[in-house]
């Protein structure tokens, strides 16, 4: 016959022991709890990058946006490059709103926080430290 050998652990040193070693089997996903992750949903952007935005998806696609015709969107950046370089102004903001055809703008300055949200109706315009305006985006 073989002999145990028989440790007794003072109870503050089994609890010490015990109590982390539930805390981290409770964390533990069960045998019958499995993960598989989804396919992203065809047409869904991608919050970080932009890529598989509602533009482009429709263009490569050939499908007909907003506006009706393929590939068009209903901002337009081109109808207000000759402003780059002008002092911002709340009027210049809603002409270049106008003039590109968007139904909203926002003003982006060096350091404030934006939103990664895409809007295809909105006018991003980028400003500089002293106020010029030194870019347009859409979305």
């Amino acid at each position: 016959m073989s002999r145990r050998l028989r440790v007794s652990l003072p109870r503050p040193m089994l609890a010490a022991l015990l109590v982390p070693a539930f805390a981290l089997a409770a964390c533990a996903p069960a045998h019958d709890e499995g993960f598989e992750e989804e396919p992203p949903a065809a047409g869904v952007a991608d919050a970080d990058t932009g890529a598989g935005s509602a533009i482009e998806t429709e263009a490569a696609a050939g499908e007909p946006s907003a506006e009706g015709a393929i590939g068009t969107t209903p901002c337009d950046t081109e109808a207000v490059q000759a402003m780059i370089g002008q002092a911002g102004t709340d009027a210049l903001f809603d002409k270049a709103r106008q003039d590109a055809g968007a139904r909203t703008h926002r003003v982006i300055r060096p350091g404030d926080a934006v939103t990664m949200d895409f809007r295809e109706d909105r006018l991003n315009i980028d400003l500089d430290a002293e106020g010029r305006i030194t870019g347009f985006r859409c979305g």
